[in-house]
């Protein structure tokens, strides 16, 4: 048993990749990143906000621009919402807390270092992945990510999809023998995946999260996000990912300490084509 995990927790992750922290953080803890995006939506024309959005994320027409120029109507359809952390101590706060840092230390083998926020408002529907598509750490496996639930979740809303045990599927290797995604090259990642989770008999769950509740996932965990169904409701989430920090000390001018056992990773916002 380590500090921050019960041999139980530590022995479900080994086993299935993931850990739920069942209403980990109070409803006054989590709201008032709520109000945050409300404030943030209502604000977003100053000519000096860095934020960076995806709006009408996984439709036709989505693409990655600048917060500032996002139309008042992509708020009613899925979107991500950039890396808050880099601008805001109060979501640095909570995607570092000290009850959280201990878990996450735990599980990366060293302290966490925050390297991406993303913020939904909606179900994104995503096809299943591995996070190591887009940000494949340094050391294999040195990744977690914590899903924190800033609403109750209702299986209308596009839930997460997730398979327990996909984690020790043999990580697939695109053309250039890296875990990156190469788009092109993406169905023959869909047939291996395919074969690989009928060959093991591994189905999804749905992670139908109350307020305040915490899934924290291996970097090879096989997710994705379930339709909606009922386009009234909402799926306010909060997504960290983290790298260890001692992976990252010959950047460390990039590194911003928040404690002794916790860094976030600092940078520019995401490029934005015009």
């Amino acid at each position: 048993m380590t500090e921050g995990l019960s041999r139980r927790q530590v022995e479900g992750w080994e086993a299935e990749g993931f850990i739920v922290l069942k209403s980990f953080f109070p409803a006054d803890r989590v709201q008032p990143l709520n109000e945050l995006v409300d404030r943030l939506w209502n604000d977003r024309r100053r000519k000096d906000n860095p934020l960076v959005i995806d709006v009408f994320d996984g439709m036709p027409e989505g693409r990655r621009i600048f917060f500032k120029n996002s139309p008042d109507e992509s708020r009613a359809y899925p979107y991500k919402l950039n890396d808050l952390y880099l601008e805001y101590a109060q979501v640095r706060e909570l995607v570092l807390d000290a009850r959280l840092t201990r878990v996450l230390h735990d599980l990366l083998g060293g302290v966490p270092m925050v390297c991406n926020t993303l913020n939904f408002e909606w179900g994104p529907q995503q096809e299943d992945h591995f996070d190591t598509f887009y940000m494949p750490p340094r050391e294999p496996n040195r990744m977690v990510a914590a899903w924190i639930a800033l609403e109750d979740v209702s299986p209308d809303a596009g839930p997460l999809r997730y398979y327990p045990g996909s984690h020790k599927i043999p990580p697939f290797l695109f053309s250039h023998g890296k875990t990156d995604a190469i788009p092109s090259e993406l169905p023959n990642f869909r047939k291996y995946i395919a074969d690989e989770l009928e060959r093991r008999g591994l189905r999804p769950g749905m992670f139908v999260a109350q307020t305040g509740d915490v899934l924290v996932w291996h970097a090879q965990l096989l997710h994705g996000g379930y339709p909606i169904q009922d386009s009234h409701r909402t799926r306010k989430t909060l997504v960290a990912h983290y790298f260890r920090a001692q992976d990252y000390y010959h950047r460390f001018w990039r590194l911003r300490r928040v404690r002794n056992d916790a860094y976030y990773y600092w940078r520019r916002h995401q490029p934005v084509v015009i």
